[in-house]
């Protein structure tokens, strides 16, 4: 079996990378949320994408199937549930989020989701364990904390456009 790098992306997920025996450099970015980037390196600099495609975790998985399956890929599955226990992540809060201008009271995003709102950032400066009364304002930066499908559930809401 061919050598794969695997690199921790804290509040991300995990990289995995493959060089080629023509020596190209392909990547996997497993996102906690279930997202993968397949990426394609640049020939001249490794550390540079010149090409990335955003798939869903189940076409990640047709992917993976169409490669023929492989042992790295049950790793890469693995590596993801050693994840499970906490996922950060830094959301944007949509100008059209439902959620936008709400108190954390008001939104109820733990009760509704199971994450937590750790810290909000915005130009004026952050909010380390934001209280009930401060805001979710659009543009600002909400810190969001907990297993990954509430994770998920809670950048949903706060991305999502009111209506």
């Amino acid at each position: 079996m061919r050598k794969v790098t695997e690199t921790d992306l804290p509040g991300v997920g995990i990289r995995f990378d493959l060089q080629t025996d023509a020596g190209r450099c392909v990547g996997v970015v497993a996102h906690q949320t279930g997202r993968r980037d397949l990426v394609i390196y640049d020939e001249r600099d490794v550390d540079r994408a010149c090409e990335s495609v955003q798939l869903t975790e189940d076409e990640g998985h047709t992917l993976g199937e169409l490669l023929g399956g492989s042992p790295v890929l049950e790793h890469l599955d693995d590596a993801m549930h050693r994840l499970e226990d906490l996922v950060i992540s830094w959301v944007t809060i949509a100008a059209g989020s439902s959620l936008a201008g709400l108190t954390l009271a008001e939104a109820s995003l733990r009760a509704r989701t199971g994450a937590g709102v750790v810290a909000l950032v915005s130009e004026a400066g952050s909010i380390p364990i934001p209280g009930r009364d401060d805001r979710l304002e659009a543009g600002n930066t909400a810190v969001v904390v907990g297993v990954p499908s509430a994770v998920k559930a809670a950048t949903r809401l706060l991305r999502r456009p009111a209506g």
